[in-house]
């Protein structure tokens, strides 16, 4: 009988910025849209783009790949908070707490 197993990793929808604009210089296009040199999400905070998603095999952003502080943009594009807080809630809300 086949079971299924609960994974362990941290899903993706989970890092996904809310609201992301584009802020600055267009560096190049992937996907057929633009990449912004930052974006700036729906709470105010500025982020800076860092490179591509990594991909799973069935397809979907893998989320471990992810450093402290590294968020996702549609379609596949990770943007790292330029100025992480040195503690408190918010820290831990980045995903830069330990």
């Amino acid at each position: 009988m086949l079971q299924r197993i609960p994974s362990k990793t941290r899903a993706a929808d989970y890092f996904l910025l809310v609201e992301p604009h584009p802020d600055g210089p267009v560096l190049g296009f992937y996907a057929g849209q633009p990449i912004a040199e930052g974006v700036i999400d729906g709470y105010g905070v500025r982020y800076t783009f860092v490179g591509l998603a990594p991909r799973l095999r069935g397809g979907g952003y893998d989320s471990e790949a992810l450093l402290p502080g590294e968020w996702l943009v549609e379609p596949g594009l990770v943007y790292r908070h330029k100025s992480p807080p040195t503690d408190g809630p918010l820290k831990k809300w980045l995903g830069l707490a330990k």
